[in-house]
């Protein structure tokens, strides 16, 4: 057994050395360059302004990855690559893969962060860059454009047949969840709530996907400004308790409920942890992902978001869930008429 466990262990070491590929490929812009053509190794290195040694080896990793193929004329995108990193697409991941890059590089400080109990100051020293909330928020977008459709699917029957639905997105982001809404119920009318910057970002995917009438959006604070008096039927929290600690999760989550109408509904999204916080994979890899990247953001438990709706006054809270074609898990929970 211990050749499997070493074996094993070395396979890890090689995801990580399999990523920084894909990361670097994209950052260096190989899959934009080469499109849906075939391009030398000389042209692609002038368009990357990349040594063309460097640049032979990088490419034939990605080869042997199946993200590029390697033809007598030059180098092309592979499948995957042409579905996914080339070009826009509804499935493109480009923005997040090149966000990655600046994860990775965090991530090498995970020692230290644990050391800590929270991330190093040197794991903001990209945010400053006025770039930085843009390609932050396009990033989200990708990770969020498959997984939209299926959470407006999900919150279908809480959202109101007989006359206009209106929903406010707290935190809201990109505003991929609001277009989803509009998309799939005409009669939705949201509201992209977040800081000015972030709504900047918003305001352009929303024109792009054609949804600007029904879908605005709010530039503020949510720990601040009023989220509204009673005036909403669904308010989303995705990806927002995570960044807050139990005190300021408990005074958001009042202000949530208190900016909807009774009967309304508020979704919370996240990677949520099982009860004795060891899986699944990818909740526990985000809760450190949390450690390396914010003050005091975590991964939550279902039961303890629960608790915390139940605390402030909403009922009912409880998990519902979709697994094809993407796994979506919400946690929902209803004011009080």
């Amino acid at each position: 057994m211990g050749y499997e466990y070493r074996r094993s262990i070395l396979e890890l070491l090689q995801n990580y050395r399999s990523a920084r590929v894909l990361i670097a490929c994209a950052e260096l812009g190989v899959f934009e360059a080469l499109g849906t053509g075939t391009v030398t190794p000389e042209e692609l290195a002038r368009r990357t302004g990349t040594d063309p040694t460097g640049l032979a080896r990088l490419l034939n990793a990605a080869v042997a990855l199946g993200l590029l193929e390697k033809r007598p004329d030059g180098y092309a995108n592979g499948p995957v690559a042409l579905a996914c990193l080339a070009q826009e697409t509804d499935f493109y991941v480009g923005n997040l893969v090149r966000r990655e890059g600046v994860f990775y590089r965090r991530w090498v400080r995970l020692d230290e962060a644990v050391r800590r109990g929270t991330r190093p100051p040197e794991n903001v020293q990209d945010e400053p860059d006025p770039r930085w909330v843009r390609d932050f928020e396009l990033a989200l977008y990708d990770a969020a454009r498959t997984a939209a459709p299926v959470v407006a699917d999900l919150l279908g029957p809480f959202i109101p047949a007989n006359r206009p639905a209106r929903v406010i997105d707290i935190g809201g982001g990109h505003g991929a969840y609001s277009i989803a809404l509009a998309q799939r119920y005409p009669n939705v009318e949201a509201v992209v709530f977040d800081l000015p910057p972030v709504v900047e970002v918003a305001a352009e995917l929303i024109g792009r996907a054609g949804v600007a009438e029904r879908v605005k959006v709010q530039a503020g604070n949510f720990k601040n400004d009023s989220l509204g008096n009673a005036e909403f039927d669904l308010a989303l929290l995705f990806g927002v308790l995570v960044a807050e600690d139990e005190a300021e999760a408990g005074r958001l989550l009042r202000r949530s409920l208190a900016a909807l109408k009774p009967g309304g509904i508020v979704a919370v999204r996240e990677f949520f942890l099982a009860e004795d916080r060891t899986g699944p994979l990818d909740a526990v890899l985000f809760d450190l992902h949390m450690l390396v990247s914010t003050d005091r953001g975590r991964a939550h438990t279902v039961r303890e978001v629960c608790g915390w709706l139940e605390a402030v006054g909403f009922r009912e809270p409880r998990l519902i869930e979709a697994i094809e074609p993407e796994p979506v898990r919400l946690v929902v929970a209803r004011r009080p008429a």
